[in-house]
Order: structure tokens, then sequence, then C-alpha cells
């Protein structure tokens, strides 16, 4: 019964010095990632210059008159007096393009995705043994060297049997 509970009482505190000493840290895994859009709408309100294309448009008028007026802006005007006494008067707009101030209105519209992503990962970092880890090691040792000097007669005795006559 002693030596039952000899045993008994060197393997728990075998147990209670023999859980490894971890002398690394373990960060945890994880990630994290999101996503933000931002748009932002700029409207200007300029004063362009555009180019109109005048139809070309001919009038002829008679009247008994001595001076007959026809005028436009882009316009070329022929006045005569005929020979029975009548006004002959010819308007015809000059072909082509002309400018034209105008409003303009300018949308300028940007959109900005913003994605942060963050990812961690487990990285080991060495340390030092603490006091009480190092004396859990040194103590292992010690007590394991102390239980094959107590038990040094049953271990020898086992071998013997083990081993044969």
């Amino acid at each position: 019964m002693m030596k039952l509970a000899t045993f008994l009482i060197a393997a728990a505190v075998a147990g209670a010095l023999l859980p490894g000493c971890c002398p690394c840290h373990h960060l945890a895994t994880s990630s994290r990632d999101s996503v933000r859009v931002e748009v932002r709408e700029r409207i200007v309100h300029l004063r362009d210059t555009v180019t109109v294309e005048v139809p070309v448009e001919s009038v002829r008028q008679t009247v008994r008159d001595t001076m007959s007026l026809l005028e436009t802006s882009y316009a070329f005007s022929e006045a005569r007096i005929n020979p029975d006494g009548s006004l002959t008067h010819s308007l015809e707009n000059k072909d082509g393009e002309h400018p034209v101030e105008v409003d303009a209105k300018i949308v300028y519209r940007d959109s900005i995705v913003w994605r942060d992503r963050t990812n961690w990962e487990i990285v080991e970092v060495e340390r030092e043994l603490t006091a009480w880890q190092q004396f859990r090691l040194w103590a292992f040792w010690i007590l394991l060297a102390a239980l094959l000097i107590v038990w040094r007669k049953p271990i020898v005795g086992w071998v013997r049997r083990l081993a044969g006559p």
C-alpha cells in the first residue's frame, strides 16, 4: 500500500511539472474587409461659343419708290431702279457658319471606391522562459533522478524478470 501511495504522489508531482512550457505567443488569424464608395458631382456653368449654320434664303421685293431697305445680320442686299421706274431689291443670306454665344452646363461626376483590407496571421514570437518555467524544467529532472534512486530495487528486479533466467 505504501508503494502505491508513493507511486501516486510521484505521478501527481511529475504530472504537475511535465506540462510543456510554451516559449512562443500565437497571434489569432482573422480578416476584415470594408468597401466605401464616394460619388462627387460638380456642375460648372460656362459661356461658350458655338457655330450655327444659317440657311440660304432669297427675298425679292418690287415697289414703286425711289428707295428700299432690306437688311439682316447675315445678308447681302442689292437695290436698283428698273427702266419702267420700279425699284427691284434682292436680299440673299450669306452661306456658312456663324458663331453664337450660349450658356454651357458641364457636369463632372467622379466616383471613388475605398477598399480597406486587413489580414492577421499567426506569428510565433520567441521569448525567454519565465523563472517559474525554468524552475519546473529543472525540478522535473531532479524529481526523476530521486524517483529512480528510491525505486531502484523494484526497477532492477523487473528488468531481471524481463531479461529471463
